[in-house]
This record gives C-alpha cells, sequence and structure tokens, in this order.
C-alpha cells in the first residue's frame, strides 16, 4: 500500500481538472443519495449498481474529488492484493511471486483516469474473482459445480457496475470448453448465474412499476453500438504504448524460450483469450477514455509477469523492470502536460463556468451541454439528453406529454436552457406549466411565488 500511495501521490499534489465522468458521476450521486431512483426518476443509462455507488460515495464524500481519488486508490489497492493472491494460490508461475501485484498496481501510473472514482474501477474487482474461479476450474483437482456458479455470478454482477463487461462470460465460456472437463450442464450453469443479478434487478423494477424504464434507459441504449469517445484508439495506443511492447516483447520470449507445465500452458492460453476479450470490451463499451483500458491488466500483469521471471540475470531483470516504471510514468506525464501533443485531452476535461453564469441553480439542459451542471443541480429526470431527446423532439405524442409533466411536478427546475423553443409546444399543451416559467434569454425562468 506504501508504495502505492507513493507512486500515486504526485496525482494528488498536482490534480487535473473535473472530468465529464466525474461530473456525471457527481450529479447522478446527488440526485440518488436524496432519493430518485434510476431509471424511473433518472433518465440515464449508467449501470445500476454504478449509480448506488455514486449515491452511496455523495453520502459519505459529498462533492470532494480528493476523496473518491483516495476510494478509488484503496480499490486499487485490494485488486492489486486480490490478484497477487489469487496467482500465488494458483501457482501460476514457478515461484510464488508478488511481481504480478507491482505490476498490476504500476499499470494505472499509465493515466491520471486512472483513479476516477467509477463503475468501470469496482466492476473490474468482480471480473478478477471471476477468473479465479475459472483457474480453479482449469485445476482438475478443483472442478465442481460451485465454481463456474461464481464465474457467471460474478461477471453478472460486473455487468450491473457496466454493462460491457457481459462479454467476459462468452469468455468464460470458451476458456472451459478448451481448457476444461466442463459438460454441458456446467455451461448452462454459468449462463443461469450470471443472468441471476440481472433477474433479481427487474424484480425490483417490477414490485416498483419501473420494468419497461428500465428496459428502455438501461438495457436498450446499452445493447446497441457507439457511444461517448472522449479519447481516440490512437491516443488510448499511445498511452498505453509501453505496456503494449512490454506484452509483444513477452509474447515473443514467451513463445521461443517458455518451460511450461501443462497446467500452465492451459492458463497461458486461457489468459490468451481473456485478453482478446478484453480488448473487444473496450471496443464495445460506450465511452472511450483513458480508464477504459483497465480490463486489460490483468492480462497484461500476467504476461508481463511471465517475461520477468524468465530473466535470469537479476541485473538484466533490474533494469527491465525500471525501463518499465519509468517509461509508464514517463508517457503518463508527458502526455498531461502536452509535451507529447498526440494525446488530446480536451475533450475529456469540464470546460471552466462561463462568465455571468448563474449557480446553485436547479436546472434542466435541452442540449448535450451537461457542463453547464457543474455548480448546478439537475432538476427533472431528463439528464441523460441522448435519451431524452426523442421526448422533447416528439411533442405530439402523448405518452411524452404525460412523461414531461409527470418530471416537472417530480422535479421542477428554477431554470430551463432552451436554445432551440423544444418546450414551446410543452408549454401550450400544458398551461399549468406554462403559468409557472417565463421567457428568458437562451430558455426559461421560473416565476417566483
Amino acid at each position: 500500500m506504501a508504495l502505492l500511495v507513493l507512486l500515486f501521490l504526485v496525482f494528488f499534489i498536482d490534480p487535473v481538472s473535473l472530468t465529464h465522468i466525474e461530473l456525471n458521476g457527481l450529479i447522478l450521486g446527488e440526485k440518488i443519495k436524496t432519493g430518485f431512483s434510476p431509471y424511473t426518476q433518472i433518465i440515464d443509462s449508467v449501470g445500476p449498481l454504478t449509480g448506488w455507488l455514486y449515491g452511496f460515495c455523495s453520502l459519505l464524500f459529498g462533492d470532494s474529488l480528493t476523496a473518491r481519488h483516495i476510494f478509488s486508490l484503496l480499490i486499487i489497492f485490494i485488486q492489486t492484493v486480490v490478484f497477487g493472491l489469487i496467482l500465488i494460490d494458483k501457482k501460476v508461475f514457478p515461484e510464488s511471486t508478488y511481481i504480478p501485484s507491482v505490476i498490476f498496481g504500476i499499470l494505472f501510473l499509465f493515466s491520471f483516469d486512472s483513479l476516477s472514482l467509477t463503475g468501470d474501477l469496482v466492476g473490474v474487482l468482480f471480473l478478477i474473482l471471476a477468473l479465479n474461479n475459472v483457474y480453479r476450474e482449469l485445476e482438475f483437482r478443483e472442478q465442481g459445480n460451485e465454481n463456474v456458479f461464481k464465474i457467471g455470478l460474478y461477471i453478472g454482477i460486473a455487468s450491473l457496475f457496466s454493462f460491457s463487461f457481459g462479454v467476459y462470460v462468452f469468455a468464460s465460456l470458451i476458456i472451459l470448453g478448451l481448457f476444461s472437463r466442463a459438460t454441458t450442464p456446467k455451461f448452462f450453469l454459468v449462463i443461469v448465474a450470471f443472468l441471476m443479478p440481472h433477474l433479481l434487478l427487474f424484480s425490483v423494477y417490477f414490485i416498483n412499476n419501473g420494468v419497461t424504464e428500465l428496459w428502455r434507459y438501461y438495457y436498450l441504449p446499452n445493447l446497441m453500438w457507439g457511444g461517448a469517445d472522449y479519447l481516440s484508439f490512437k491516443n488510448l495506443l499511445i498511452l498505453g504504448a509501453i505496456p503494449f511492447c512490454f506484452l509483444i516483447i513477452s509474447f515473443v520470449i514467451l513463445t521461443r524460450d517458455s518451460h511450461f507445465t501443462k497446467y500452465q500452458s492451459q492458463l497461458f492460453q486461457a489468459m490468451f483469450f481473456w485478453l482478446i476479450f478484453s480488448v473487444l470490451q473496450i471496443w464495445y463499451s460506450k465511452d472511450l477514455r483513458p480508464q477504459s483500458l483497465i480490463t486489460l491488466f490483468p492480462s497484461l500483469s500476467f504476461f508481463i509477469s511471465h517475461f520477468f521471471l524468465t530473466i535470469r540475470r537479476k541485473r538484466l531483470a533490474e533494469i527491465a523492470f525500471w525501463v518499465f516504471l519509468l517509461g509508464i510514468v514517463s508517457v503518463n506525464y508527458l502526455t498531461r502536460y502536452n509535451i507529447i501533443e498526440s494525446v488530446n485531452y480536451n475533450a475529456l476535461f469540464v470546460s471552466g463556468q462561463k462568465a455571468n453564469y448563474p449557480t446553485g441553480k436547479r436546472i434542466l439542459i435541452l442540449n448535450e451541454n451537461t457542463e453547464l451542471y457543474n455548480n448546478n443541480i439537475a432538476s427533472t429526470p431528463f439528464f441523460n439528453w441522448k435519451l431524452s431527446q426523442p421526448i422533447f423532439e416528439e411533442p405530439e405524442y402523448y405518452e411524452n406529454i404525460v412523461t414531461v409533466y409527470n418530471g416537472f411536478k417530480l422535479d421542477s427546475p428554477q431554470l430551463i436552457i432552451d436554445s432551440t423553443g423544444l418546450m414551446d409546444p410543452f408549454f401550450e399543451r400544458i398551461p399549468e406549466l406554462k403559468r409557472q416559467y417565463k421567457k428568458s434569454p437562451g430558455g426559461y425562468t421560473k416565476i417566483s411565488n
């Protein structure tokens, strides 16, 4: 833990600006903390466990980003320890070593964004636990229904933090099919266990008459391709250049000079499939940013650790380690301070507050400019504009009129940002709301009683 704190200390000494992901987390957390329910009372596609995580953190930390980053560092430390202990317990390497733990922790230094407290960060912990049970199933002496059940269950929980994590259930099925003695009932058990958290979620929303909203605002958007790209894939390759170079070197060395047992060879091939599906998960994820790469870290740590352990000369191993550490840290800071201008972080950051713009108001923004929520309070359920836009662009449908009316009755805004006049037809159809607001520059202002 002391080593991690030391390595990450500069992130706290010289913190970066607020990012869009962190702003969304602050806004959602505040609304959930005050009693609003995801999907039925907050229109957004974030995972349910992620939403409740934001609410919990809002209750504990308020608006403090530093407290959230410290909590993220604690989560990273737990993942580092758990991953290292799993590899030791499963005798993945010829000797018991904490090198994979050290490498796993160092990989988080590749970008400041890795400290963002998100559902992705927490969900990776459950993927690691699922991977542990995959290892157990590959150990013929530990095969059992309990292991395959836990594989599906942990991946199912992870997918409630980030829906794209569900792709790992296919990775698990392929690994079990190729490298274990799993039977058809075990494959079905993995699938059933994966679906159980989702069925429980459906049951909760069914009891509260919210299944339609759950399906419309969580499952449907996440089943579709595409999302917000805060960084290009090319930029991510630059940020991960050092780990990727070491990964290629590891593959070359290990395929030529490795002396694996049959069990270790199976683990090597299983982790290769896990790596492939990690790339697919990143491609399928709904927002592309530096933290998207953290699902690669278990596989990268596995292969790079094998490379370090094949170096017989201690001096050469130390040199390789320092090149690895300093290379990752150097790329991080060279890109962060625009010395390497190929990586542009501008789309990731929230821009500064505009002059003469009101703060501390309950506002509704009818466009994609969520930056205006900074230092204000999001009002009404219509937070995610991509999901809310069809409602406001089709005022001729009675269902949309009712949705807007109920949203305003639930949580009416003091200020409506509406530069294109989307609220006009709704006010014409809902006189009760029209009497409460007056036209103002760029939208509407609520009339004080």
